[in-house]
């Protein structure tokens, strides 16, 4: 039977021989080496010694002695030297049925040749199974759909293992985004509200469509793609991975810049254990206490052969905003500008999420897996967690001066079950991934101060009685995904991944009956709208649907020796529909049913050659395609730009861009050292941007073309025997060349692409001393940089702001013993008040009294401190 090659230790001896290895000691009193003992009811002796030499070099032996029926000894023996690996010696024999001398020659050969090519990982394990930094050649990633070392990956990953996620106190997607170098995040342009506005830059690529079904960056739970804007709670993950580049060939159409994946947990199928964690604290200036927990357990139901893991989580935030009204008979009730005494209500933007999952897995046979998830989570916001920003500082606020006491409210709940199938063969894999996404958000926005503005100064009616306005949006997606793949590690010398995937998305953005008080009576002499028949202001109804199929393949084809190309290629067929019916006086009357739709097909390549150095050292080029699908979008003739065609608007083009990079891995296993740079030039074509004009209609349009260089620089590295550090630095230069129908909105030739900084650094340490017998305290202490970056605001009319750079800082302090820790968090230390992006209006925004807007802006929690007790058995 051939060896497998490959990192799976000492299990791939198994595939050699499925047979069980006995230890024996290493050598006899006498200083000579072990002799094995004689097996009387053996017909063979497998002898197999490591040797580690001076200069960190190996060696394996592999010895079979055969005794026949006749009992004349007949030997084969292999000897193979090794690379570089760190481990201890190891001795083992085993008794060998069979007496064919070419059956023990090949026997011996497979086992040496497993050893050799499994080593640096098996060893690497065998003495420190949890992922630290003296580890760093056994990282696994699966960027590529397959397990393998990251120091052997042509690309530049971010990665943070479930140790890392603990030391780090990495909870939500605030916490990993903010210290990975060249990923920014942005609200305002994506979805109206704030439960689905979050949308992700990767090297400068950002932006989702309206519905947020074509996003630029992939979001992906193991193997299901996700919506960007969703937020998993960190809890017992197994690692993430942040994949830099244009994914397409593997991961579609929406990983046009990068990609996110979260690993989660899978059930251990031999041991049973059980942790949770508590924790309770306060945020500066909050409304109520902050205070969580969670719970996670395997049970192993049948030894080897089925296992269920589960997580149970509740999480509160306080709330570190304050809204204010006036008394209703106040003239400020009208008029947001006139002083009057005020009514302060706390604990706005508080958030309380609640979630879980359930993983069942049955190992059918000894080749075919089966796990079936379900995953779910609600989160719920008391208000917004979003202020005004007022211009020209563009900075956050703390207090929201309102009309009437009425409390706005948001929620985004989902749920994902999903089914993973895999068969185990020899030098394969087939796989087999189907899920069903389901997502409801809802956005319940105090608009009064706005919709009384544009009543008076747009549509003409200034005389309805004082009421509020709370805009409502409801916003649905379902998905079904199905991937099929075959992964090869041995054909013909030559590794990578085949497969087909189809996914079908129904979305639908819609916002219920808004009714204007008195509309009938202030609208009689109206002549913008002219008289209206009822109190209906506004009611839409905006479905979408895209499909997508796919074929795809990637494959690694060794050239010469350390020489090794990728070929990759993603075939694709995307079809998208959309529609949008409105009634009422504020759109004009009716907006009847008028389906759009589009096909697209494409082929995104992707090249790179990679020159393996050294064991520890890579370096590489590649060249890829990436892609993300237009839209079909709706044409408002009364709310729209004059000098853009209906065209432009109703067929989003699809942008493409290609990019070119070249990087550089390095570990240094002994000083535990990992190091990787790289460097790349973006072409960026049909650049999608969203826009939002005073009317308070979204799209998006193109630009013509926009260009990316950039880098990034990270360390992962112990500096001395209790100080582990970890840092990057990531820098893009972005220019728009050729603005096209952009210009319309005052973007010009050399501008920046909007929403992107320039810089973003990280740097973390966690330092770790013994106490006392049995006793560990910890110091973590972290801190995140993003730099400024120009907007164009919401609503604006061609304004531009420009938002600060921030410096996000974290302290962790705390003390473990067995299996319990205590700890002292501390999040957000040095009390910034970032501005994240302004957020699209549910209903209208506010404006000064000279008329400028008054942007809506994210932001983050002052200071947060938390005691946290976790305790895993």
């Amino acid at each position: 039977m051939p060896c497998a090659r490959g990192s799976q230790g000492l299990s791939l001896l198994a595939g050699c021989r499925r047979m069980p290895f006995t230890r024996v000691p290493p050598v006899l009193p006498n200083g000579r080496g072990y002799r094995p003992h004689s097996f009387p009811r053996a017909h063979g002796v497998v002898r197999i010694v490591l040797s580690l030499k001076s200069d960190g070099s190996s060696s394996v032996n592999v010895s079979v002695m055969s005794r026949p029926r006749n009992h004349r000894a007949v030997n084969a023996t292999h000897h193979v030297d090794a690379a570089p690996v760190r481990g201890p010696w190891l001795f083992m024999t085993r008794r060998v049925r069979g007496s064919k001398r070419p059956r023990l020659k090949m026997l011996a050969q497979c086992l040496a040749v497993s050893l050799v090519t499994a080593s640096p990982t098996v060893f690497a394990q065998s003495t420190a199974p949890d992922q630290t930094p003296k580890d760093l050649q056994a990282i696994i990633v699966t960027a590529r759909d397959q397990q393998e070392p990251l120091i052997t990956v042509p690309e530049s990953i971010t990665t943070f293992s479930a140790s890392s996620l603990n030391a780090l106190d990495i909870r939500s997607f605030n916490d990993y985004a903010t210290k990975t170098p060249n990923l920014s995040f942005n609200y305002g342009s994506g979805t109206t509200g704030i439960s689905a506005a979050r949308t992700i830059a990767i090297r400068g690529i950002g932006g989702q469509n309206l519905f947020g079904a074509a996003g630029s960056t992939g979001f992906y739970i193991d193997d299901t793609p996700l919506p960007e804007s969703i937020d998993p709670r960190i809890v017992d993950m197994e690692r993430i991975e942040v994949l830099k580049g244009p994914q397409g060939t593997l991961f579609g159409q929406s990983s046009l810049g990068g990609t996110v994946r979260i690993i989660t947990q899978k059930p251990d199928l031999s041991h049973n254990d059980v942790g949770f964690m508590t924790q309770a604290g306060f945020t500066s200036g909050g409304g109520s206490p902050d205070k969580g927990g969670s719970v996670t357990g395997n049970l192993v139901v049948i030894p080897d052969e089925m296992a269920i893991r589960a997580v149970l989580f509740a999480n509160h935030d306080a709330g570190y905003l304050t809204r204010t009204y006036p008394s209703p008979d106040s003239p400020a009730v009208g008029d947001p500008f006139i002083a009057a005494p005020r009514t302060r209500v706390d604990d706005q933007g508080a958030q309380t999420t609640y979630g879980g999952s359930i993983t069942t897995l049955l190992r059918v046979t000894p080749s075919f897996d089966a796990t079936l998830r379900f995953l779910m989570q609600n989160t719920y916001f008391h208000g917004f967690p979003a202020t005004f920003a007022p211009l020209p500082s563009f900075k956050p606020a703390y207090q929201l001066d309102r009309a009437f006491d009425i409390q706005p409210s948001a929620l985004d709940k989902w749920y994902l079950p999903s089914l993973d199938l895999r068969y185990h063969g020899d030098h394969y894999t087939l796989v087999s991934v189907t899920s069903y996404f389901d997502r409801h958000s809802r956005d319940i926005e105090d608009s009064t101060y706005g919709t009384q503005q544009v009543m008076s100064g747009y549509y003409g009616v200034p005389s309805l009685p004082p009421q509020p306005f709370l805009w409502d949006q409801e916003h649905h997606q379902d998905q079904f995904s199905q991937e099929l793949r075959w992964e090869f590690t041995d054909v013909f010398g030559a590794k990578g991944t085949l497969g087909a995937f189809y996914s079908k998305t129904h979305t639908t953005l819609s916002v219920p009956p808004e009714y204007a008080q008195g509309l009938v009576a202030a609208t009689a002499d109206n002549t913008v709208v002219g008289p209206w028949p009822d109190n209906l202001l506004w009611i839409d109804r905006n479905p979408g649907m895209q499909e997508e199929k796919a074929i795809f393949g990637e494959i690694d084809v060794p050239l010469a020796e350390r020489w090794t190309a990728t070929l990759g290629a993603r075939q694709y067929w995307l079809h998208q529909t959309s529609d949008f019916t409105a009634y009422g006086f504020n759109n004009f009357g009716a907006t009847t049913s008028d389906p759009q739709s589009s096909h697209q097909s494409g082929l995104d390549p992707r090249l790179a050659i990679r020159y393996q150095a050294t064991p520890n050292t890579l370096f590489y080029a590649s060249a890829s395609k990436g892609f993300r699908a237009g839209a079909a979008q709706q044409y408002l003739p009364f709310c729209a730009l004059p000098s853009l065609p209906a065209d432009d608007i109703t067929h989003l083009k699809s942008d493409t861009l290609w990019s070119y990079e070249v990087g550089a891995k390095t570990s240094i296993p002994d000083a535990g050292i990992f190091i990787s740079a790289s460097a790349y030039h973006i072409d960026w074509r049909n650049l999608q941007q969203q826009v939002a004009l005073p009317c308070g209609a979204y799209f998006s349009i193109n630009g013509r073309h926009a260009h990316i260089d950039g880098g990034e620089v990270e360390f992962n590295g112990r500096a001395t025997e209790h100080l582990e550090l970890r840092a990057g630095v990531g820098y893009e230069r972005s220019r728009i060349n050729d603005p096209g129908a952009l210009s319309i909105v005052g973007i010009t030739p050399g501008s920046s692409v909007l929403g992107v900084p320039t810089w973003t650094a990280t740097l973390a340490g966690v330092y770790t001393h013994p106490i006392s017998r049995g006793w560990d305290g910890y110091l973590e202490a972290d801190a995140g940089y993003t730099g400024s970056s120009r907007t164009l605001l919401n609503g604006g009319n061609g304004l531009f702001g420009t938002r600060d750079a921030y410096v996000l800082t974290n302290v962790r302090v705390g003390v473990r013993h067995g299996p319990s820790d205590v700890s002292l968090n501390v999040h957000n230390a040095g009390n910034a008040k970032p501005n994240l992006g302004d957020i699209g209006y549910v209903g209208y925004a506010q404006y000064t009294q000279n008329g400028t807007i008054i942007p809506q802006v994210a932001t983050l929690p002052p200071r947060t401190v938390l005691l946290e007790y976790r305790y895993n058995y």
